[in-house]
């Protein structure tokens, strides 16, 4: 009975791997400093000149405050041409790509909740200024030097925008679903000395926050606040500097 019962085990975990959604085509080269480019298809992904920890990040759909691992992660680059082999969600190709970093990297990676100072994202007491939008077509999100465009978009990629460029966790509590139109310009709320600050590392501006929950507030009628809060953080346990043959 205890062999029937292992092989039975064996047999149901080769099933489940063997369901996971794959790409059907994948190559992955190195990558060099440069422009940065993630593009979702419908049956497609690319991403070009993306740090290894980027590519993780976007595998696992968080924030780079969420990815815990070791430093070098951030000092390596790679071009990544993925296709499957039908139309698939982002949350689909999400998925293939972290077969595709397991298979090539042999990543692996488990995931923990842990406490730290977060920005928090609401509604402001007064409501939002973003502009609910039901045309049809594919979702637009523009950034400038310090501006960004949302044209019938989610309120995902600005919650990104912000935990990208602060280097701090985001966390949504807006409420907000459904695609909108938004405009912000957080240039004129800078003060000389928030221009003329040299960042090591080229950072943000010591006041950032500030500055952004200024401008938040005002233009898209959200509040942004800092506070200490559970996190969920994707830590890697193992992962490879060189990816194996395409």
């Amino acid at each position: 009975m205890r062999t029937v019962a292992v092989l039975l085990f064996v047999t149901g975990v080769g099933a489940l791997a063997q369901s996971r959604a794959v790409f059907d085509v994948a190559s992955v080269r190195a990558g060099h400093p440069g422009q940065e480019s993630i593009e979702f298809g419908p049956a497609s992904l690319t991403l070009r000149n993306a740090r290894l920890n980027v590519c993780i990040r976007e595998a696992y759909g968080v924030q780079d405050a969420q990815v815990s691992g070791p430093a070098w992660m951030g000092d390596v680059w790679f071009d990544i041409f993925a296709k499957a082999a039908k139309e698939a969600s982002r949350a689909e190709l999400r998925e293939m790509l972290q077969a595709l970093l397991g298979e090539r990297f042999k990543l692996a990676v488990h995931r923990e909740n842990r406490e730290m100072t977060a920005l928090i994202l609401t509604v402001a007491k007064s409501g939002h200024k973003l502009q609910p939008t039901e045309t049809e077509g594919s979702p637009s999100f523009e950034t400038g030097k310090m501006n960004a465009t949302g044209r019938g978009a989610t309120i995902e990629p600005l919650v990104a925008l912000v935990a990208r460029e602060l280097r701090e966790p985001v966390i949504d509590q807006t409420g907000l679903k459904g695609r909108f139109n938004y405009f912000v310009d957080i240039e004129p709320y800078f003060s000389e000395e928030s221009r003329k600050a040299q960042v090591p590392g080229g950072g943000p501006p010591p006041d950032a926050n500030a500055i952004i929950a200024v401008a938040f507030q005002k233009e898209l009628g959200l509040k942004v606040e800092a506070k200490k809060a559970p996190v969920e953080v994707i830590v890697v346990d193992r992962v490879e500097k060189a990816p194996t043959e395409n």
